[in-house]
């Protein structure tokens, strides 16, 4: 260990030293954090910073990055095991429970836990790494999914911890920038230890971090944009605690925070989730397995200034449980919706008149031959409030795109085959990206991922008619993430062009490509990077300094927990690649 290091060490074990009460054979010497998770266990490296520790301020951590603790015991005689305990900000000692990130096993978001490691297997023994204590060192192990570490020996050992600080826990308890968590060495019966400590780190939210949990097989998410500049968007803080929350940001995406909390829905479970966003209103269609019900949310900009939840619950329609919940919702020129969704093997669709309830009959898009899944509809309206619908329809082996249209009036016009070559299992029915309509040329934009993962398109003409069918990236992209049976892809319209994020499958990261106009696309960019993406959801925004962005939030690797939720901008001005 070099001097230097030496003299950071010892600061820290002076600066935590407090007076403990637990046996006297029983001492605790030393602790340190690491804020680098992927450092080997008995590495000298990774430690918090030096001009952190030697400033006298606690060691900081991101929310939902995890990180380590590293302690030094002293025992006169072998012992019981060793637990932690924790406080948020001066409140109540609790145990930390292993609770593994970011996905918590179905049992319970804490506020913190422990996790698995990245850099060694449980139990792994550990080396004499500390430096406070001058006993013989005995043993000691980095630590798994345990709450409690092995017997402690008799002289010097050294334990690791692997842990995370989230965003959001189970009560939709939102964790902030400059919080304090302090953490306590306990023995196995709950006797905090004696020697230094607490050990204490101040959380920091990195810019853009929402965390929390993705609605389950979205349509149109957003971020919505109101007329002050502020975004919103729906989420779950975790998956063991899936109310509906919204969103927002008055900072550009930077900072993010829950709005009207207090009155969120009842209905939880974010399956089949779409919405759509009109006049300071944010419309959401919500499926749960034989049910949709719609909510509606007031932004700063509706009449009356007071942002909250406005409609709560409503039912819209009881149905047959589908294979997968997949729901799109449009609002009209006039404030008429039209919500349309799976409902069984076929799909639904529902129109609510302004002010009023949604019709009691059913429409139904069917007409398939017995055995094919009808599924995964996604929506756009154009001039004169004609909604298209686009959806999947697959019989376990193939698969194709169909096309139709919803006038005004609720009449639906002739289906189209817009592609036969989809696969045809369950987890491809969402092989549909959400629609667009271009007003500068009349086109509607239908992207779908072919039965070879890559993407392709088709536009329905001004007139009705079809275009060739044209290969959007030869990048295949992911389907199926989290079990969601939908595409990784989200697309927009701006000025004329498409522009396309999707879903790397090999890499995990978001990719964007653009279209200036029909069979015609750039080569795809990697936008973000270093993740395992599955979902993204975006819509055009003005920036603070007056630019159009792409903006969108995306799951950067939950695998259906939560605490990976981060917001993201692409430049709609920048020079595109040539195609």
């Amino acid at each position: 260990m070099t001097p230097k290091t030496r003299t950071r060490t010892v600061f820290v074990s002076l600066l935590l030293a407090l007076p403990g009460c637990s046996e006297a054979d029983l001492r605790w010497t030393e602790a340190r954090f690491r804020t680098d998770f992927e450092a080997g266990l008995n590495a000298d490296m990774g430690w918090a910073e030096p001009a952190e520790a030697q400033s006298g301020t606690v060691p900081t951590v991101h929310a939902d990055h995890p990180f380590r603790l590293r302690v030094e015991v002293e025992a006169s005689s072998p012992g019981s095991a060793l637990g932690l305990q924790v406080r948020r900000n001066d409140g109540p000692w609790t145990d930390v429970l292993a609770r593994d990130f970011p996905y918590p096993d179905e049992i319970s978001t804490p506020p913190v836990s422990i996790v698995s490691p990245e850099a060694w297997a449980p139990g792994t023994p550990t080396r004499d790494l500390l430096q406070t204590s001058t006993g013989e060192f005995r043993g000691g192990a980095g630590l798994g999914l345990d709450s409690l570490s092995g017997p402690v020996p008799a002289g010097q050992s050294e334990w690791e911890w692997p842990l995370v600080i989230r965003r959001w826990a189970d009560g939709a308890v939102m964790m902030v920038s400059g919080d304090t968590f302090e953490f306590r060495l306990v023995e196995e019966e709950g006797n905090p230890v004696a020697g230094v400590g607490p050990a204490a780190v101040r959380l920091r939210v990195p810019e853009g971090h929402l965390g929390g949990t993705y609605p389950e097989t979205p349509g149109r998410l957003g971020p919505w944009q109101s007329s002050d500049g502020r975004l919103w968007f729906p989420m779950e803080p975790a998956e063991t605690y899936n109310v509906l929350m919204m969103m927002s940001s008055d900072d550009g995406g930077r900072t993010w925070t829950e709005v009207d909390g207090d009155n969120r829905p009842v209905t939880d479970d974010l399956e089949g989730f779409a919405t759509a966003y009109r006049d300071g209103t944010i419309h959401i269609l919500h499926q749960i397995s034989e049910r949709v019900v719609y909510h509606a949310f007031s932004t700063s900009d509706a009449p009356g200034g007071s942002a909250g939840w406005s409609i709560r619950d409503e039912l819209v329609a009881e149905h047959p449980e589908p294979p997968v919940q997949a729901a799109s919702l449009e609002a009209l020129s006039d404030g008429s919706l039209v919500a349309v969704f799976a409902s069984g093997n076929r799909i639904e669709i529902r129109t609510r008149a302004p002010g009023g309830g949604w019709t009691p009959a059913d429409t139904l898009v069917g007409g398939s031959p017995e055995g094919w899944i009808l599924s995964g509809p996604q929506t756009t309206v154009v001039p004169e409030d004609v909604v298209h619908v686009a959806w999947t329809e697959t019989n376990g082996s193939t698969g194709r795109v169909h096309h139709g249209t919803l006038s005004r009036e609720g009449v639906l016009g002739p289906r189209t085959v817009v592609a036969e070559n989809l696969a045809g299992r369950e987890a491809d029915v969402g092989s549909v990206a959400p629609l667009v309509y271009l007003p500068e040329t009349g086109e509607v934009v239908v992207v779908w991922r072919q039965a070879d993962g890559r993407l392709a398109e088709r536009r329905i003409t001004s007139q009705g008619t079809l275009a060739p069918m044209a290969l959007v990236s030869d990048h295949v992209v992911t389907q199926n993430a989290v079990d969601s049976d939908q595409v990784g892809a989200d697309l927009v319209g701006y000025q004329g062009r498409v522009h396309l994020l999707f879903l790397d499958q090999e890499t995990g990261g978001i990719y964007h490509t653009e279209s200036p106009g029909a069979g015609v696309w750039t080569p795809a960019e990697a936008v973000v990077t270093g993740i395992r993406g599955q979902w993204v959801r975006g819509q055009p925004v003005s920036t603070e300094d007056g630019r159009t962005v792409y903006g969108f939030v995306y799951d950067a690797g939950s695998d259906g927990g939560s605490g990976m939720n981060r917001y993201g901008e692409y430049d709609l001005g920048r020079e595109p690649p040539r195609p």
